[in-house]
């Protein structure tokens, strides 16, 4: 017997349908609460809406693309770093895991997140394609290789950023500086190297270090950036994370370990992830200077976790902007037709216990935004001469590194 798309559909419809019903019936029958009983209910409105974009749709829908949609939106909803990838999506998004990057996308030296219908670029690697090409932090990434970002889930978006040194990507940008005037670019990959750290001394023998970004190597030279500044009669310390996108909570943990000789760092938890808590060693810590941290929008995952622990341990204050709030745990879980869930399964807390994922880290002092608007029109100008450029930026000064500065002398 034949079945027409129609009939295929109306069956499929009454067959979730009793599903639906026969869950609900096996569930008052073993003694489920209401509110488990209540999680089926919004299945049957999505049966139920199904059936009206089928019937009454302006034309014949595509019913397998309008269910991926609402996959992609369902899971999207939870964070900005969950992920569903269908079966094709999974398999290019497995092949780039093998990349010199491991599919990061820092092979075009971009750090990424979408959020809702919008990318945006959260941090460039100085002297990477995308810095070359004149793509700034705050740019949204609009397209690439010709597929709008819109329709790409976070995961698989960042992994076609990745690819082997020496290919090519075409990536549509609007510059913050002109949002109305997109660009494309076409950026050959390379190698990622990530910068390293930097360290000076201020006036009034302040130590500063600026960490861009977060490993385990560059752990290593903030300590022994901290002991040099130190040894030279640094008296209090400026740790400026401003940035930095890209840092693994482990890094985040070691890095915070260097300031706090006892306390909790973070806490880790999840629905079905047994619990961890992490605690400070005396035998990790390098200093115990007066400290500040200076965190901005693109503070991400290990320097929110450091900025966290300092912040909730009164080991120091934290200035700038309330940061990105992405630091969780995901799981990669394969379904059954080849496709994939990316799930936020755990989320790191500071140690007042307060969510770090999703919620970021607020500043004890916040830049004003009048300040910061004048601050980032010279950041985000083009300009004819280096000249220029570096009067136009002591005109402005440094907001958050005066704030720094102004919290360590208070």
């Amino acid at each position: 017997m034949k079945f027409s798309m129609g009939s295929r559909l109306k069956l499929s419809v009454i067959c979730s349908s009793c599903l639906i019903s026969i869950l609900l019936v096996v569930g008052a029958v073993l003694g489920k609460s209401e509110q488990q009983e209540g999680a089926y209910r919004p299945l049957a409105v999505y049966t139920e809406i199904l059936a009206r974009i089928k019937s009454d749709y302006v034309e014949e829908p595509d019913i397998p693309k309008v269910t991926q949609g609402a996959l992609h939106g369902l899971v999207e909803y939870l964070d900005s770093a969950s992920s569903y990838l269908s079966k094709e999506q999974f398999e290019a998004y497995q092949e780039r895991l093998g990349n010199s990057d491991g599919g990061s996308g820092l092979s075009s030296g971009m750090v990424v997140r979408k959020q809702g219908a919008y990318t945006s670029v959260l941090a460039v690697v100085p002297g990477s394609p995308a810095d070359k090409a004149g793509i700034r932090a705050d740019d949204l990434l609009d397209a690439i290789d010709d597929v709008s970002t819109r329709v790409m889930p976070p995961a698989y978006l960042q992994a076609m950023l990745s690819g082997a040194p020496g290919s090519t990507v075409k990536v549509m940008v609007r510059p913050v500086s002109d949002y109305e005037s997109p660009a494309e670019h076409t950026l050959e990959r390379a190698d990622p190297s990530l910068p390293e750290i930097a360290f000076r001394m201020l006036e009034d023998r302040i130590g500063y270090v600026d960490v861009d970004f977060l490993s385990e190597d560059h752990v290593g030279q903030v300590s022994a950036a901290i002991r040099s500044l130190e040894a030279d009669g640094a008296d209090k310390l400026i740790l400026d994370l401003r940035g930095n996108a890209l840092g693994s909570p482990a890094a985040g943990i070691a890095l915070a370990n260097l300031l706090l000789s006892e306390g909790t760092i973070t806490k880790l938890d999840g629905q079905n992830y047994s619990a961890k808590v992490f605690n400070a060693s005396a035998d990790s810590t390098v200093t115990e200077l007066p400290v500040a941290v200076i965190v901005d929008r693109p503070s991400s995952g290990g320097a929110e976790i450091t900025a966290a622990a300092v912040q909730q341990n009164d080991r120091g204050e934290v200035v700038g902007e309330e940061t990105a709030g992405l630091a969780a745990v995901q799981q990669t879980i394969g379904l059954d037709d080849g496709a994939a869930l990316i799930l936020s399964v755990a989320n790191y807390h500071g140690p007042d216990g307060e969510v770090i994922h999703n919620e970021g880290v607020t500043p004890d002092r916040a830049v004003s935004q009048r300040e910061l608007r004048r601050f980032r029109e010279v950041q985000h100008r083009m300009f004819d001469t280096t000249e220029a450029q570096r009067k136009a930026e002591e005109d402005v000064g440094d907001p958050f590194l005066e704030q720094a500065i102004e919290a360590l002398k208070g």
